[in-house]
């Protein structure tokens, strides 16, 4: 039988001490959080050791059995309103705060519901259940092999280059945007809310509601030293993107620089952002800049959206200098003219004409290079028609009821990324993709409701998306080393394996030679187990 550690939930054949973890089983889980053991969700969650905690609410490891994996189960217990007895699993709601734990336990639901719609996001762990048992509410994340955000950058030697960062915040920004669309704010990003995952790839954690992001609630706040805006500290300070800006820029100045900026309220007298002058010489300019901005004491000084900061950080300097030197020229033609013998048959006035057009053409040409550095800085309207369907006029004015959308077709991020809280119907992911021909991989290529299909407003709508088509192309890896052959091949949707290992006068020992049973170019179904022939090198070297 299945014995699992519920320190790190792995089997150790009911060892007492772990010897993955070392976790003691005969440990106890102190009051109010859940006893070690429990089940949840009709036996399906099986909770061990708790991972953190904080006002709202506590962490656990779990185990699925639906899933057969690792899991984390997130209680919402806020403390001062919530109590439990050891040993216990019912919550016990304190006297008189019946209404506050229902309004804030809406909220709760509503925060991480609204998230569970974002799992494409890859800096964000996805969210799988969400229930109620025991009188509180619980979310279920996946459970993922990582490192403490703080623990890489020591690794690294204390600080990264820009080039390593770019790589790292680049996506965390995408999903910080995509969470703000959606109505959501983190309010603690920082370098103890990211993680490191095994791929090399941050993932922010730490979300919670915003009651416990600042001062003056019920909850005993919980602000990140250095990385919490000086609004987060004022009683009845308005949280908004740029509450996070903040925090993005101090994770961001920590990764650079090793150390994070002074805490918000102690730089309200001097907001000066001291720089270490190693790390400014090797930044570039609009990356100080950067900083500078999102560092910005006041919120209305800050740089106010996810959008603008990557602007900012994608600035392209050789625009500016464009512009710089089309004011130069612009300048010195005038000086030119104002001093210049007048050309005959020309008055002057028409060479000050044609100086101001030379220099609109040369900020023209600088724009469009600008946008073509810069195509996602443009707004793009897309119109989308839907198959439109006769509807009655008593059905129509039913504010209750919807028609299910047409989505296949569509780029299920996309989908995603449009869902609010205030959303008619939620999307949800079936947990099997499915290969299409017709639609492109990441496409929506089934959906249940129909189209069309009369429903109840906050309806789920299920759907399956492409992997693309079943067979796909092999790519060219003669003489690549074998980490980078088994990478090309896995962002096809291959699985690599050794294969032979050959003699090669012509490729370097340890590099791959080729496919065992495949051509480069064929086609293999997706998932297929292919192969690799590896070298050892010339013959005369392996004989020796």
């Amino acid at each position: 039988m299945t014995q699992l550690c519920l320190g790190c939930m792995k089997e150790n054949l009911g060892e007492q001490i772990c010897p993955f973890c070392g976790f003691d089983r005969s440990s106890e889980q102190p009051a109010p959080f859940l006893p070690l053991g429990v089940r949840l969700q009709q036996d399906n969650y099986l909770v061990g050791r708790r991972i953190e905690n904080n006002s709202e609410g506590a962490r656990y490891i779990a185990y699925s059995e639906a899933m057969a994996s690792p899991v984390i189960v997130h209680e919402f217990m806020p403390a001062g309103i919530c109590g439990r007895a050891k040993g216990k699993t019912n919550v016990v709601i304190r006297s008189g705060f019946e209404e506050r734990y229902k309004e804030i336990n809406d909220k709760f639901l509503s925060y991480y519901r609204t998230i569970a719609r974002m799992r494409e996001l890859s800096a964000v762990a996805p969210i799988f259940d969400i229930f109620t048992e025991n009188g509180v509410s619980y979310t279920v994340e996946e459970y993922y092999d990582s490192i403490p955000f703080t623990e890489f950058i020591e690794r690294r030697g204390g600080s990264v280059d820009w080039n390593t960062a770019r790589q790292l915040f680049m996506p965390l920004i995408s999903a910080l945007s995509t969470l703000h669309t959606a109505g959501i704010g983190h309010y603690a990003v920082s370098p103890e809310n990211i993680v490191v995952t095994t791929s090399g790839k941050l993932r922010l954690t730490g979300f919670a509601i915003d009651d416990i992001r600042r001062t003056g609630t019920n909850f005993e706040p919980e602000l990140m030293d250095g990385c919490a805006a000086v609004e987060q500290y004022t009683d009845g300070g308005e949280l908004s993107e740029a509450t996070d800006i903040y925090g993005f820029t101090a994770t961001l100045f920590y990764a650079l620089t090793g150390r994070l900026p002074e805490n918000s309220c102690d730089r309200k007298s001097d907001g000066k952002l001291p720089i270490p002058t190693a790390v400014f010489k090797r930044l570039p300019s609009h990356v100080v800049t950067a900083l500078a901005g999102g560092l910005q004491v006041s919120p209305k000084k800050r740089i106010q959206t996810f959008d603008e900061m990557r602007s900012h950080l994608s600035a392209a300097p050789t625009v500016k200098a464009m512009r710089t030197e089309a004011d130069r020229n612009a300048m010195q033609s005038q000086a030119a003219n104002k001093y210049a013998p007048k050309k005959s048959g020309v008055p002057g006035y028409a060479w000050g004409v044609l100086s101001v057009l030379a220099c609109f053409l040369v900020l023209a040409v600088a724009g469009i290079l600008w946008i073509y550095q810069h195509p996602t800085s443009i707004p793009i309207i897309l119109n989308s028609q839907e198959e439109s369907s006769e509807v009655s006029v008593e059905e129509s004015i039913d504010p209750n009821m919807i028609y299910i959308p047409d989505l296949v077709g569509q780029n299920y991020n996309d989908v995603i990324a449009k869902q609010s809280a205030d959303s008619d119907y939620l999307v949800i992911k079936a947990n099997e993709d499915v290969f299409s021909d017709k639609y492109k991989e990441g496409e929506i290529a089934e959906q249940s409701p129909e189209v069309n299909t009369k429903a109840n407003k906050k309806v789920t709508i299920v759907v399956k998306v492409s992997k693309g088509t079943s067979n796909r192309e092999l790519p060219v890896i003669a003489g690549q080393s074998v980490e980078t052959a088994v990478s090309a091949l896995n962002e096809q949707g291959f699985i690599a394996s050794p294969g032979n290992y050959t003699a090669s006068d012509t490729v370097e020992k340890g590099k791959v030679i080729g496919y065992e049973n495949y051509n480069a170019g064929d086609q293999a179904p997706y998932g297929a187990k292919i192969s690799l022939n590896i070298s050892t090198g010339p013959e005369s070297a392996s004989a020796s």
